[in-house]
Protein backbone atom coordinates (compact mmCIF):
# COMPACT_ATOMS: atom_id res chain seq x y z
CA UNK A 1 0.00 0.00 0.00
CA UNK A 2 2.82 2.40 0.90
CA UNK A 3 4.66 1.63 -2.34
CA UNK A 4 1.52 2.33 -4.37
CA UNK A 5 0.98 5.57 -2.52
CA UNK A 6 4.55 6.69 -3.20
CA UNK A 7 4.08 5.93 -6.88
CA UNK A 8 0.96 8.09 -6.95
CA UNK A 9 2.77 10.79 -4.96
CA UNK A 10 5.64 10.84 -7.38
CA UNK A 11 3.28 10.87 -10.32
CA UNK A 12 1.44 13.90 -8.99
CA UNK A 13 4.48 15.78 -7.86
CA UNK A 14 6.62 14.72 -10.79
CA UNK A 15 5.44 17.78 -12.66
CA UNK A 16 7.91 19.57 -10.40
CA UNK A 17 10.80 17.34 -11.31
CA UNK A 18 12.93 17.13 -14.46
CA UNK A 19 10.27 18.76 -16.65
CA UNK A 20 11.99 22.08 -16.61
CA UNK A 21 15.62 22.85 -16.07
CA UNK A 22 16.48 25.00 -13.10
CA UNK A 23 17.53 27.66 -15.55
CA UNK A 24 14.06 27.79 -17.00
CA UNK A 25 12.42 28.36 -13.60
CA UNK A 26 11.77 32.05 -13.22
CA UNK A 27 9.93 31.92 -9.91
CA UNK A 28 11.90 31.93 -6.65
CA UNK A 29 11.57 28.74 -4.65
CA UNK A 30 9.50 28.95 -1.46
CA UNK A 31 9.95 26.94 1.70
CA UNK A 32 7.59 24.02 2.23
CA UNK A 33 6.04 25.58 5.35
CA UNK A 34 4.69 28.53 3.32
CA UNK A 35 1.48 26.74 2.30
CA UNK A 36 -2.30 27.12 2.55
CA UNK A 37 -2.59 23.90 4.50
CA UNK A 38 -4.12 20.57 3.58
CA UNK A 39 -6.87 20.72 0.94
CA UNK A 40 -9.86 18.37 0.68
CA UNK A 41 -10.71 18.89 -2.97
CA UNK A 42 -8.68 19.53 -6.10
CA UNK A 43 -11.09 22.34 -6.93
CA UNK A 44 -9.52 24.34 -4.09
CA UNK A 45 -6.33 24.58 -6.12
CA UNK A 46 -6.85 27.46 -8.52
CA UNK A 47 -4.27 26.49 -11.15
CA UNK A 48 -5.06 22.77 -11.48
CA UNK A 49 -7.11 21.75 -14.50
CA UNK A 50 -8.64 18.39 -15.53
CA UNK A 51 -6.48 18.56 -18.66
CA UNK A 52 -3.24 18.41 -16.65
CA UNK A 53 -1.46 15.13 -17.30
CA UNK A 54 -1.14 14.25 -13.57
CA UNK A 55 -4.64 15.42 -12.67
CA UNK A 56 -6.02 11.95 -11.71
CA UNK A 57 -3.00 11.18 -9.52
CA UNK A 58 -3.45 14.49 -7.74
CA UNK A 59 -7.17 13.78 -7.21
CA UNK A 60 -6.27 10.47 -5.55
CA UNK A 61 -3.73 12.09 -3.20
CA UNK A 62 -6.09 14.91 -2.22
CA UNK A 63 -9.44 13.17 -1.94
CA UNK A 64 -8.43 9.64 -0.95
CA UNK A 65 -5.36 10.26 1.21
CA UNK A 66 -5.70 13.91 2.15
CA UNK A 67 -1.99 14.69 2.20
CA UNK A 68 -1.49 17.54 -0.33
CA UNK A 69 -1.18 21.21 0.56
CA UNK A 70 -1.27 24.32 -1.62
CA UNK A 71 0.36 27.73 -1.43
CA UNK A 72 -1.15 30.61 0.59
CA UNK A 73 -2.60 32.18 -2.56
CA UNK A 74 -4.58 28.98 -3.32
CA UNK A 75 -2.30 27.78 -6.11
CA UNK A 76 -0.49 24.46 -6.51
CA UNK A 77 2.20 25.63 -8.96
CA UNK A 78 2.58 22.24 -10.56
CA UNK A 79 5.07 23.43 -13.21
CA UNK A 80 7.75 24.73 -10.87
CA UNK A 81 10.77 22.74 -9.65
CA UNK A 82 10.53 20.92 -6.30
CA UNK A 83 13.21 21.15 -3.63
CA UNK A 84 14.37 18.06 -1.80
CA UNK A 85 13.01 19.55 1.43
CA UNK A 86 9.56 20.02 -0.11
CA UNK A 87 9.61 16.47 -1.47
CA UNK A 88 10.54 15.09 1.95
CA UNK A 89 7.77 17.06 3.66
CA UNK A 90 5.14 15.88 1.16
CA UNK A 91 6.19 12.24 1.37
CA UNK A 92 6.22 12.38 5.17
CA UNK A 93 2.69 13.81 5.25
CA UNK A 94 1.39 10.99 3.07
CA UNK A 95 3.21 8.31 5.01
CA UNK A 96 1.71 9.68 8.24
CA UNK A 97 -1.76 9.19 6.72
CA UNK A 98 -0.88 5.64 5.75
CA UNK A 99 0.35 4.81 9.23
CA UNK A 100 -2.85 6.21 10.73
CA UNK A 101 -5.22 4.35 8.38
CA UNK A 102 -3.53 1.01 7.96
CA UNK A 103 -2.06 -1.63 10.21
CA UNK A 104 1.38 -1.02 11.66
CA UNK A 105 3.99 -3.65 12.35
CA UNK A 106 2.87 -3.66 15.97
CA UNK A 107 -0.71 -4.37 14.85
CA UNK A 108 0.44 -7.25 12.67
CA UNK A 109 2.48 -8.69 15.53
CA UNK A 110 -0.52 -8.51 17.85
CA UNK A 111 -2.70 -10.26 15.27
CA UNK A 112 -0.15 -13.04 14.84
CA UNK A 113 -0.01 -13.52 18.62
CA UNK A 114 -3.81 -13.83 18.83
CA UNK A 115 -3.84 -16.35 15.97
CA UNK A 116 -1.30 -18.51 17.80
CA UNK A 117 -3.22 -18.20 21.08
CA UNK A 118 -6.55 -19.31 19.50
CA UNK A 119 -5.07 -21.82 17.06
CA UNK A 120 -7.18 -24.70 18.45
CA UNK A 121 -10.43 -22.75 18.20
CA UNK A 122 -9.60 -21.60 14.67
CA UNK A 123 -8.85 -25.17 13.62
CA UNK A 124 -12.23 -26.33 15.00
CA UNK A 125 -14.01 -23.53 13.17
CA UNK A 126 -12.15 -24.36 9.96
CA UNK A 127 -13.25 -27.99 10.29
CA UNK A 128 -16.85 -26.97 10.75
CA UNK A 129 -16.71 -24.74 7.68
CA UNK A 130 -15.16 -27.56 5.63
CA UNK A 131 -17.89 -29.93 6.82
CA UNK A 132 -20.58 -27.40 5.96
CA UNK A 133 -19.14 -26.92 2.48
CA UNK A 134 -19.11 -30.68 1.95
CA UNK A 135 -22.74 -31.03 3.08
CA UNK A 136 -23.78 -28.12 0.85
CA UNK A 137 -22.05 -29.67 -2.13
CA UNK A 138 -23.83 -32.98 -1.44
CA UNK A 139 -27.22 -31.25 -1.20
CA UNK A 140 -26.60 -29.42 -4.47
CA UNK A 141 -25.66 -32.69 -6.15
CA UNK A 142 -28.71 -34.61 -4.87
CA UNK A 143 -31.36 -31.89 -4.55
CA UNK A 144 -34.76 -32.43 -6.18
CA UNK A 145 -34.42 -29.44 -8.51
CA UNK A 146 -32.74 -26.07 -8.71
CA UNK A 147 -35.98 -24.48 -9.91
CA UNK A 148 -38.73 -26.47 -8.16
CA UNK A 149 -39.91 -26.68 -4.55
CA UNK A 150 -42.14 -29.48 -3.27
CA UNK A 151 -44.81 -28.89 -0.64
CA UNK A 152 -47.46 -31.30 0.63
CA UNK A 153 -50.82 -30.72 2.32
CA UNK A 154 -52.55 -33.78 3.76
CA UNK A 155 -55.83 -33.95 5.65
CA UNK A 156 -57.35 -36.84 7.60
CA UNK A 157 -60.78 -36.49 9.18
CA UNK A 158 -63.01 -38.74 11.24
CA UNK A 159 -66.71 -37.80 10.96
CA UNK A 160 -70.01 -38.96 12.32
CA UNK A 161 -73.47 -37.50 11.84
CA UNK A 162 -77.19 -38.04 11.47
CA UNK A 163 -80.64 -36.47 11.50
CA UNK A 164 -83.56 -36.47 13.91
CA UNK A 165 -86.21 -37.78 11.53
CA UNK A 166 -85.57 -38.15 7.78
CA UNK A 167 -83.87 -36.49 4.84
CA UNK A 168 -84.78 -37.07 1.19
CA UNK A 169 -82.06 -37.05 -1.47
CA UNK A 170 -83.88 -35.58 -4.50
CA UNK A 171 -81.19 -36.84 -6.89
CA UNK A 172 -81.16 -40.52 -5.92
CA UNK A 173 -84.65 -40.60 -4.37
CA UNK A 174 -83.23 -42.24 -1.22
CA UNK A 175 -84.73 -41.40 2.15
CA UNK A 176 -82.32 -41.34 5.11
CA UNK A 177 -83.96 -41.90 8.46
CA UNK A 178 -82.48 -41.06 11.82
CA UNK A 179 -79.54 -43.24 12.77
CA UNK A 180 -79.00 -44.61 9.25
CA UNK A 181 -75.53 -43.07 8.78
CA UNK A 182 -72.17 -44.73 9.32
CA UNK A 183 -69.16 -42.94 10.82
CA UNK A 184 -66.55 -42.43 8.11
CA UNK A 185 -62.92 -41.52 7.59
CA UNK A 186 -62.06 -38.95 4.92
CA UNK A 187 -58.60 -38.25 3.55
CA UNK A 188 -57.06 -36.17 0.80
CA UNK A 189 -53.45 -35.36 -0.12
CA UNK A 190 -52.25 -32.57 -2.40
CA UNK A 191 -48.63 -32.52 -3.58
CA UNK A 192 -47.58 -29.16 -4.98
CA UNK A 193 -44.60 -28.66 -7.29
CA UNK A 194 -43.87 -24.92 -7.50
CA UNK A 195 -41.41 -24.06 -10.26
CA UNK A 196 -39.92 -20.67 -11.11
CA UNK A 197 -37.71 -20.22 -14.14
CA UNK A 198 -37.04 -16.47 -13.93
CA UNK A 199 -37.94 -15.52 -10.37
CA UNK A 200 -41.02 -13.56 -11.44
CA UNK A 201 -43.00 -16.52 -12.82
CA UNK A 202 -44.54 -19.63 -11.26
CA UNK A 203 -45.58 -22.99 -12.69
CA UNK A 204 -47.84 -24.81 -10.23
CA UNK A 205 -48.33 -28.56 -10.66
CA UNK A 206 -50.59 -30.24 -8.10
CA UNK A 207 -51.21 -33.98 -7.80
CA UNK A 208 -54.10 -35.21 -5.67
CA UNK A 209 -55.24 -38.49 -4.17
CA UNK A 210 -57.94 -39.39 -1.65
CA UNK A 211 -59.89 -42.35 -0.28
CA UNK A 212 -63.33 -41.59 -1.80
CA UNK A 213 -64.60 -40.91 1.72
CA UNK A 214 -67.93 -39.08 2.13
CA UNK A 215 -69.48 -37.17 5.00
CA UNK A 216 -73.09 -37.35 6.17
CA UNK A 217 -74.12 -34.26 4.20
CA UNK A 218 -72.64 -35.66 1.00
CA UNK A 219 -74.46 -38.97 1.51
CA UNK A 220 -77.82 -37.16 1.59
CA UNK A 221 -77.13 -35.38 -1.71
CA UNK A 222 -76.43 -31.91 -0.32
CA UNK A 223 -74.01 -29.97 -2.44
CA UNK A 224 -72.81 -32.99 -4.44
CA UNK A 225 -73.91 -31.83 -7.92
CA UNK A 226 -75.38 -28.93 -9.86
CA UNK A 227 -74.79 -25.19 -9.82
CA UNK A 228 -74.93 -24.62 -6.05
CA UNK A 229 -72.52 -25.88 -3.41
CA UNK A 230 -74.91 -26.87 -0.64
CA UNK A 231 -72.54 -27.48 2.25
CA UNK A 232 -70.95 -30.94 2.19
CA UNK A 233 -67.32 -31.33 3.24
CA UNK A 234 -65.09 -29.87 0.53
CA UNK A 235 -62.24 -32.37 0.89
CA UNK A 236 -64.59 -35.40 0.74
CA UNK A 237 -64.89 -37.58 -2.35
CA UNK A 238 -61.23 -37.45 -3.39
CA UNK A 239 -60.41 -40.17 -5.91
CA UNK A 240 -58.27 -43.09 -4.74
CA UNK A 241 -56.07 -42.83 -7.85
CA UNK A 242 -53.55 -40.04 -8.32
CA UNK A 243 -54.83 -37.36 -10.68
CA UNK A 244 -53.66 -34.03 -12.04
CA UNK A 245 -55.44 -31.55 -9.79
CA UNK A 246 -53.80 -28.33 -11.00
CA UNK A 247 -51.46 -27.22 -13.81
CA UNK A 248 -51.18 -23.44 -14.01
CA UNK A 249 -48.50 -20.99 -15.14
CA UNK A 250 -48.36 -17.31 -14.17
CA UNK A 251 -45.86 -14.61 -15.09
CA UNK A 252 -45.35 -10.88 -14.61
CA UNK A 253 -44.78 -8.88 -17.81
CA UNK A 254 -44.58 -5.77 -15.58
CA UNK A 255 -44.18 -5.19 -11.86
CA UNK A 256 -47.90 -4.53 -11.34
CA UNK A 257 -49.38 -7.09 -13.74
CA UNK A 258 -49.70 -10.88 -13.42
CA UNK A 259 -51.06 -13.05 -16.24
CA UNK A 260 -51.93 -16.72 -15.81
CA UNK A 261 -52.90 -19.54 -18.12
CA UNK A 262 -53.47 -23.24 -17.56
CA UNK A 263 -55.29 -26.38 -18.72
CA UNK A 264 -56.42 -27.25 -15.18
CA UNK A 265 -57.08 -24.74 -12.41
CA UNK A 266 -59.99 -23.24 -10.47
CA UNK A 267 -61.77 -19.86 -10.43
CA UNK A 268 -61.32 -19.80 -6.63
CA UNK A 269 -57.54 -19.81 -7.18
CA UNK A 270 -57.91 -16.26 -8.49
CA UNK A 271 -61.07 -14.63 -7.07
CA UNK A 272 -63.26 -14.67 -3.93
CA UNK A 273 -60.43 -15.18 -1.44
CA UNK A 274 -61.00 -14.43 2.24
CA UNK A 275 -58.59 -14.59 5.17
CA UNK A 276 -61.09 -16.47 7.36
CA UNK A 277 -63.15 -18.57 4.93
CA UNK A 278 -61.21 -19.88 1.95
CA UNK A 279 -59.25 -23.10 2.61
CA UNK A 280 -61.04 -26.28 3.69
CA UNK A 281 -57.75 -27.79 4.91
CA UNK A 282 -57.31 -24.96 7.42
CA UNK A 283 -60.59 -23.12 8.07
CA UNK A 284 -64.19 -24.00 7.20
CA UNK A 285 -64.74 -27.55 5.93
CA UNK A 286 -68.04 -26.79 4.15
CA UNK A 287 -67.80 -26.10 0.43
CA UNK A 288 -70.51 -23.45 0.92
CA UNK A 289 -68.54 -21.36 3.42
CA UNK A 290 -65.21 -21.33 1.58
CA UNK A 291 -66.63 -19.74 -1.61
CA UNK A 292 -69.69 -17.82 -2.77
CA UNK A 293 -71.76 -20.40 -4.72
CA UNK A 294 -73.16 -17.84 -7.17
CA UNK A 295 -69.89 -15.99 -7.83
CA UNK A 296 -67.88 -19.24 -8.03
CA UNK A 297 -70.40 -21.80 -9.34
CA UNK A 298 -69.89 -25.31 -8.04
CA UNK A 299 -70.43 -26.81 -11.51
CA UNK A 300 -67.22 -25.09 -12.72
CA UNK A 301 -65.15 -24.72 -9.56
CA UNK A 302 -65.52 -28.34 -8.45
CA UNK A 303 -64.09 -30.03 -11.57
CA UNK A 304 -61.98 -27.01 -12.56
CA UNK A 305 -60.93 -26.49 -16.14
CA UNK A 306 -58.82 -24.56 -18.62
CA UNK A 307 -58.63 -20.81 -19.00
CA UNK A 308 -56.80 -17.58 -18.33
CA UNK A 309 -56.49 -15.03 -15.53
CA UNK A 310 -55.19 -11.51 -15.02
CA UNK A 311 -54.33 -9.52 -11.91
CA UNK A 312 -53.44 -5.82 -11.96
CA UNK A 313 -52.35 -3.88 -8.86
CA UNK A 314 -51.48 -0.34 -10.00
CA UNK A 315 -48.42 1.00 -8.23
CA UNK A 316 -48.66 -1.72 -5.59
CA UNK A 317 -51.45 0.30 -3.97
CA UNK A 318 -54.68 -0.56 -2.18
CA UNK A 319 -56.66 -1.54 -5.31
CA UNK A 320 -56.40 -4.81 -7.24
CA UNK A 321 -58.35 -5.75 -10.36
CA UNK A 322 -58.71 -9.46 -11.17
CA UNK A 323 -60.33 -11.36 -13.99
CA UNK A 324 -60.66 -15.10 -14.73
CA UNK A 325 -62.27 -17.30 -17.35
CA UNK A 326 -62.54 -21.08 -16.88
CA UNK A 327 -64.21 -23.70 -19.09
CA UNK A 328 -64.90 -26.97 -17.28
CA UNK A 329 -65.07 -29.12 -20.45
CA UNK A 330 -62.34 -27.40 -22.45
CA UNK A 331 -60.79 -30.72 -23.47
CA UNK A 332 -63.94 -32.14 -25.09
CA UNK A 333 -64.30 -31.39 -28.81
CA UNK A 334 -67.55 -33.42 -29.07
CA UNK A 335 -69.88 -35.54 -27.00
CA UNK A 336 -70.89 -32.98 -24.37
CA UNK A 337 -74.64 -32.31 -24.37
CA UNK A 338 -74.24 -28.74 -23.19
CA UNK A 339 -71.53 -27.83 -25.69
CA UNK A 340 -68.09 -28.39 -24.24
CA UNK A 341 -64.88 -27.02 -25.68
CA UNK A 342 -63.03 -23.93 -24.55
CA UNK A 343 -66.03 -21.63 -25.01
CA UNK A 344 -68.88 -24.06 -24.32
CA UNK A 345 -71.03 -24.83 -21.31
CA UNK A 346 -70.12 -25.21 -18.48
CA UNK A 347 -68.00 -22.06 -18.12
CA UNK A 348 -67.68 -18.94 -16.02
CA UNK A 349 -66.10 -15.50 -16.39
CA UNK A 350 -65.55 -13.33 -13.31
CA UNK A 351 -64.25 -9.81 -12.68
CA UNK A 352 -63.32 -8.67 -9.17
CA UNK A 353 -62.22 -5.28 -7.84
CA UNK A 354 -60.56 -5.38 -4.41
CA UNK A 355 -59.71 -2.63 -1.95
CA UNK A 356 -57.49 -3.86 0.89
CA UNK A 357 -55.32 -2.12 3.44
CA UNK A 358 -53.84 -2.51 6.92
CA UNK A 359 -54.15 0.07 9.67
CA UNK A 360 -53.63 0.71 13.37
CA UNK A 361 -50.62 0.19 15.63
CA UNK A 362 -48.06 -2.11 14.00
CA UNK A 363 -50.63 -2.57 11.21
CA UNK A 364 -52.34 -5.34 13.19
CA UNK A 365 -55.74 -4.50 11.70
CA UNK A 366 -56.90 -4.93 8.14
CA UNK A 367 -59.94 -4.26 6.00
CA UNK A 368 -60.79 -5.66 2.58
CA UNK A 369 -63.81 -5.41 0.31
CA UNK A 370 -64.19 -7.19 -3.03
CA UNK A 371 -66.84 -6.26 -5.58
CA UNK A 372 -67.59 -9.12 -8.00
CA UNK A 373 -69.44 -9.92 -11.22
CA UNK A 374 -69.86 -13.40 -12.75
CA UNK A 375 -71.37 -14.58 -16.00
CA UNK A 376 -71.72 -18.35 -16.17
CA UNK A 377 -73.55 -21.18 -17.88
CA UNK A 378 -73.89 -24.73 -16.63
CA UNK A 379 -76.45 -27.50 -16.95
CA UNK A 380 -79.18 -25.57 -18.78
CA UNK A 381 -78.80 -22.57 -16.47
CA UNK A 382 -77.16 -19.26 -17.35
CA UNK A 383 -76.75 -16.40 -14.90
CA UNK A 384 -75.39 -12.92 -14.30
CA UNK A 385 -74.46 -12.47 -10.66
CA UNK A 386 -73.11 -9.56 -8.64
CA UNK A 387 -71.51 -10.07 -5.26
CA UNK A 388 -69.52 -8.62 -2.39
CA UNK A 389 -66.89 -10.24 -0.16
CA UNK A 390 -65.74 -8.39 2.98
CA UNK A 391 -63.44 -8.96 5.93
CA UNK A 392 -62.35 -6.86 8.90
CA UNK A 393 -59.64 -7.64 11.46
CA UNK A 394 -59.42 -5.70 14.72
CA UNK A 395 -56.58 -7.11 16.76
CA UNK A 396 -57.42 -10.79 17.33
CA UNK A 397 -61.07 -10.42 16.32
CA UNK A 398 -62.31 -10.93 12.78
CA UNK A 399 -65.59 -10.32 10.97
CA UNK A 400 -66.29 -11.60 7.46
CA UNK A 401 -69.10 -12.28 5.03
CA UNK A 402 -70.27 -12.78 1.44
CA UNK A 403 -73.43 -11.90 -0.48
CA UNK A 404 -74.55 -12.33 -4.10
CA UNK A 405 -77.62 -11.68 -6.21
CA UNK A 406 -78.17 -13.50 -9.49
CA UNK A 407 -80.51 -13.13 -12.46
CA UNK A 408 -80.93 -16.68 -13.78
CA UNK A 409 -82.34 -18.14 -16.97
CA UNK A 410 -83.40 -21.78 -16.83
CA UNK A 411 -83.66 -23.61 -20.16
CA UNK A 412 -85.91 -26.67 -20.24
CA UNK A 413 -85.74 -30.04 -21.91
CA UNK A 414 -89.29 -30.98 -20.96
CA UNK A 415 -88.28 -33.03 -17.94
CA UNK A 416 -85.52 -31.80 -15.65
CA UNK A 417 -83.64 -28.80 -14.34
CA UNK A 418 -80.17 -30.32 -14.31
CA UNK A 419 -78.12 -27.39 -13.13
CA UNK A 420 -79.72 -26.97 -9.71
CA UNK A 421 -78.91 -30.51 -8.63
CA UNK A 422 -80.46 -31.30 -5.22
CA UNK A 423 -82.15 -27.88 -5.19
CA UNK A 424 -84.11 -28.63 -8.38
CA UNK A 425 -87.86 -28.37 -8.21
CA UNK A 426 -89.59 -31.73 -8.74
CA UNK A 427 -90.28 -32.10 -12.50
CA UNK A 428 -93.85 -33.18 -11.70
CA UNK A 429 -94.48 -29.81 -10.07
CA UNK A 430 -92.31 -27.50 -12.15
CA UNK A 431 -91.58 -28.47 -15.76
CA UNK A 432 -89.91 -26.25 -18.38
CA UNK A 433 -91.01 -27.26 -21.87
CA UNK A 434 -88.30 -28.38 -24.25
CA UNK A 435 -86.73 -25.28 -25.76
CA UNK A 436 -88.53 -23.08 -23.23
CA UNK A 437 -87.03 -20.66 -20.75
CA UNK A 438 -87.94 -19.46 -17.27
CA UNK A 439 -86.39 -16.45 -15.53
CA UNK A 440 -85.77 -16.48 -11.81
CA UNK A 441 -83.65 -14.72 -9.24
CA UNK A 442 -81.38 -16.18 -6.61
CA UNK A 443 -79.55 -14.87 -3.58
CA UNK A 444 -76.95 -16.29 -1.24
CA UNK A 445 -75.29 -14.97 1.91
CA UNK A 446 -73.02 -15.98 4.75
CA UNK A 447 -71.55 -14.15 7.75
CA UNK A 448 -69.14 -15.13 10.48
CA UNK A 449 -66.82 -14.06 13.23
CA UNK A 450 -63.44 -15.33 14.37
CA UNK A 451 -60.88 -15.05 17.15
CA UNK A 452 -57.18 -15.72 16.59
CA UNK A 453 -54.45 -17.06 18.91
CA UNK A 454 -56.76 -18.55 21.55
CA UNK A 455 -54.67 -20.77 23.87
CA UNK A 456 -51.83 -20.88 21.32
CA UNK A 457 -50.29 -18.74 18.60
CA UNK A 458 -51.68 -19.68 15.21
CA UNK A 459 -54.99 -21.02 16.50
CA UNK A 460 -58.32 -19.92 15.02
CA UNK A 461 -61.81 -20.14 16.49
CA UNK A 462 -64.52 -19.27 13.98
CA UNK A 463 -68.25 -19.68 13.37
CA UNK A 464 -70.48 -18.86 10.40
CA UNK A 465 -74.09 -19.06 9.28
CA UNK A 466 -75.59 -18.67 5.80
CA UNK A 467 -78.16 -19.67 3.20
CA UNK A 468 -76.91 -21.08 -0.12
CA UNK A 469 -79.93 -20.66 -2.39
CA UNK A 470 -82.80 -18.21 -1.82
CA UNK A 471 -84.85 -18.25 -5.03
CA UNK A 472 -88.10 -17.13 -6.65
CA UNK A 473 -88.97 -20.47 -8.24
CA UNK A 474 -92.32 -22.10 -7.69
CA UNK A 475 -92.94 -24.32 -4.68
CA UNK A 476 -95.13 -27.14 -3.42
CA UNK A 477 -95.46 -28.87 -0.04
CA UNK A 478 -92.02 -30.21 0.80
CA UNK A 479 -90.48 -28.85 -2.43
CA UNK A 480 -88.74 -25.47 -2.42
CA UNK A 481 -91.10 -24.42 0.38
CA UNK A 482 -88.37 -23.27 2.76
CA UNK A 483 -84.77 -22.05 2.70
CA UNK A 484 -81.80 -24.21 3.63
CA UNK A 485 -79.61 -22.71 6.38
CA UNK A 486 -76.05 -23.85 7.11
CA UNK A 487 -74.05 -23.53 10.35
CA UNK A 488 -70.44 -24.35 11.13
CA UNK A 489 -68.16 -23.93 14.15
CA UNK A 490 -64.50 -24.98 14.30
CA UNK A 491 -61.38 -24.51 16.41
CA UNK A 492 -58.03 -25.02 14.70
CA UNK A 493 -55.26 -25.77 17.21
CA UNK A 494 -51.62 -26.03 16.03
CA UNK A 495 -49.70 -28.91 17.55
CA UNK A 496 -46.56 -27.73 15.75
CA UNK A 497 -45.55 -25.68 12.73
CA UNK A 498 -46.54 -28.61 10.51
CA UNK A 499 -49.49 -30.26 12.27
CA UNK A 500 -52.85 -28.89 13.37
CA UNK A 501 -55.94 -30.56 14.77
CA UNK A 502 -59.42 -29.10 14.27
CA UNK A 503 -62.69 -30.14 15.92
CA UNK A 504 -65.61 -29.17 13.63
CA UNK A 505 -69.36 -29.03 14.21
CA UNK A 506 -71.74 -28.60 11.25
CA UNK A 507 -75.54 -28.40 10.95
CA UNK A 508 -78.11 -27.88 8.20
CA UNK A 509 -81.81 -27.11 8.56
CA UNK A 510 -84.42 -27.38 5.78
CA UNK A 511 -81.95 -29.27 3.60
CA UNK A 512 -82.39 -28.76 -0.16
CA UNK A 513 -84.95 -26.00 0.58
CA UNK A 514 -87.47 -28.55 1.87
CA UNK A 515 -89.39 -28.04 5.11
CA UNK A 516 -89.99 -31.78 5.42
CA UNK A 517 -86.29 -32.56 5.83
CA UNK A 518 -85.29 -32.71 9.46
CA UNK A 519 -82.12 -30.98 10.72
CA UNK A 520 -78.85 -32.77 9.96
CA UNK A 521 -75.80 -32.66 12.23
CA UNK A 522 -72.27 -33.89 11.86
CA UNK A 523 -69.01 -33.54 13.72
CA UNK A 524 -65.45 -34.00 12.49
CA UNK A 525 -61.98 -34.24 13.94
CA UNK A 526 -59.74 -32.95 11.17
CA UNK A 527 -55.95 -33.30 11.25
CA UNK A 528 -53.88 -31.38 8.73
CA UNK A 529 -50.22 -31.96 7.88
CA UNK A 530 -48.27 -29.36 5.89
CA UNK A 531 -44.61 -29.69 4.92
Amino acid sequence: MQKSLIKIMVGALGIHVALMSSAAVAEPQMPARASMGQVTSVSQLSDVRPTDWAYQALVSLVEKYGCIAGYPDGSFRGNRALTRFEMAAALNACLDVVSDRFATKEDLAKLERLMNEFAAELATLRGRVDNLEARTANLEATQFSTTTQLSVDAVMAFQAGGNTRQVLDPVSGNTFTGGSYNPTVISRVEMNLNTSFRGTDLLTTTLEVGNNGLDTFGATGIGTSGLIAGGSVDYAGGESSVNLFRLFYSFKPTEDLTIGVGPQFYPSDIVDTNSYANDSFRDFSSNFFINNPLIVPYAVNDPGGAGVSIEWKPGGGFFTLRGVYVAAEAGAPTGVATGGGLFGDPYQGTVELEFARTFGANERNNFAVRLQYTNSSSGNISQNAGGINVELTLGKFGLFGRYAYSDMKLYGDGATINGLGPFAVDPEVFVIPAGGRVNTTAQTWMAGLAYRDLLADGSLLAAAVGQPFINSLGSAPGINDSTQTNYELFFRYPLSDNISITPVFMAITNANNSATNSPIFQGLIRTTFSF
